[in-house]
């Protein structure tokens, strides 16, 4: 082959130079994919929502004295002397857990920070930090946490640093410390740092329920709770694959509710369902609904109820607001208004494995401002025990393999509840 001669040399290198920069200039491939990919699992509404007013009536319904008909809570105190809480993991700012067993699991800091933990003992670094990547104004930051039923993925429900909701799945190795990098499964704009839910929970068919608050503003002002185009005031029952694409669909059966529904809708018309549990035995839903200004609320939800409307922001529990009561609306199985120290309920589980008889086949749950634990009986749903336990800010309720009870406490860490005998 003969040499190239100078000027072909010199054309030469600069064609290659020109194709260098050009290369350089493009964007990254994978940068660009990663974005498309993520709006292909995004909720985004249609237009930007305005600002709500502070003439608008939701805001002035928001402000009006509560009704008198509203029932008090007012709990007989219970005659269990052996209960008490003990320290099992000192980490305040926690605010979920999730057990692989009965000694290793997980737990998560608000913050965006998710430690390790066997036999009550933190592994000393976090195995995820997302905390740079993780609002936490007002009812935001890493909220919900659920270990898949295969044990092979760790899922996580936050908002990211522009406030939109962030389902993720980390896999799980073998060890307890082996955590992968994030895997989007989907993601919802939100329009405030308020009403966020934050819940996930898996059901008996390892369909992965996740819920959605109506988006912030006294009463509801963007409608969400009764729009069903949204996953914002909703409950999402969704099947999961972290490595299909999409990574995530509606489940098998879920209900049709009509065009321009979200087909990934189980229960909508909620303000903010912040806790939510199946009990085991009747497979029926416990969603605990944090009210306005005048109603906390529990609704017992059977298997065949899917599609149910549980009336927000027409109703706040059993009470008018935007609307009236109907029989279209599901009414709530148990209600109380706000006052005597108690404004934000923090919904639990029917624990029907507990070893203590003041426990057993009950619903436990607390409220976040007076944070006493008390119990509802799940036949008679009138009838509440308040127990002699309190924690600061209770923000969720935890369950190993073996049915013990933890309670999580935003100021403290975890408790775990036990007999004293």
């Amino acid at each position: 082959m003969a040499p190239l001669s100078g000027t072909t040399r010199l054309m030469f290198l600069s064609f290659a130079v020109i194709a260098a920069i050009a290369i350089l200039q493009m964007p990254s491939s994978d940068s660009g994919s990663a974005a498309s990919r993520r709006e292909e699992i995004r909720w985004q509404p249609e237009a930007q929502p305005s600002i709500p007013s502070q003439d608008s009536r939701e805001f002035v319904l928001s402000n009006e004295p509560c009704p008198n008909n509203i029932p008090e809570l007012e709990p007989t105190a219970s005659t269990a002397k052996d209960l008490e809480l003990s320290v099992f993991i000192d980490l305040p700012g926690a605010i979920s857990i999730a057990f692989l067993d009965t000694s290793e699991g997980y737990v998560a800091e608000r913050t965006g920070l998710v430690y390790a933990f066997t036999s009550g003992e933190l592994v000393a670094k976090p195995v995820l930090d997302l905390s740079s990547d993780t609002s936490i104004e007002m009812d935001q930051g890493l909220l919900g946490m659920a270990v898949s039923p295969d044990a092979r993925w760790l899922y996580l429900n936050r908002t990211d640093r522009d406030g939109s909701s962030v389902l993720s799945a980390h896999s799980l190795g073998s060890d307890i410390t082996s955590v992968g990098p994030e895997v989007e499964i989907m993601v919802v704009d939100q329009p405030s740092a308020m009403h966020n839910g934050g819940d996930l929970v898996f059901d008996s068919q390892e369909n992965l329920l996740i819920s959605f608050g109506d988006g912030g503003g006294l009463g509801d002002p963007y409608g969400h709770g009764q729009d069903l185009s949204t996953p914002l005031g909703s409950i999402l029952r969704i099947s999961v694959d972290p490595v299909a694409w999409p990574p995530h669909w509606p489940s098998p059966n879920n209900p049709d509710l009509g065009p321009n529904s979200d087909p990934r809708i189980w229960v909508n018309g909620v303000r903010n369902p912040f806790r939510f549990s199946f009990d085991e035995v009747t497979g029926d839903l416990w969603v605990a609904d944090l009210g306005q200004q005048c109603v906390e609320e529990i609704n017992v939800l059977s298997p065949d109820e899917a599609g149910a409307n549980l009336g927000w922001n027409l109703v706040e529990g059993s009470r008018s607001f935007m609307g009236q009561p109907s029989r279209s609306l599901r009414a709530p199985n148990f209600e109380y208004r706000h006052g005597r120290g108690r404004c934000a309920i923090i919904g639990g589980f029917v624990l029907r494995n507990a070893s203590h008889k003041s426990l057993k086949n009950r619903y436990i749950f607390t409220d976040m401002c007076g944070g006493q634990l008390m119990t509802l009986d799940p036949d008679e749903q009138s009838e509440v025990t308040s127990l002699p336990l309190f924690v600061d800010q209770p923000v969720s309720f935890g369950r190993d393999s073996k049915g013990n009870l933890y309670v999580v406490d935003l100021a403290n860490g975890i408790w775990l509840l036990s007999s004293s005998k």
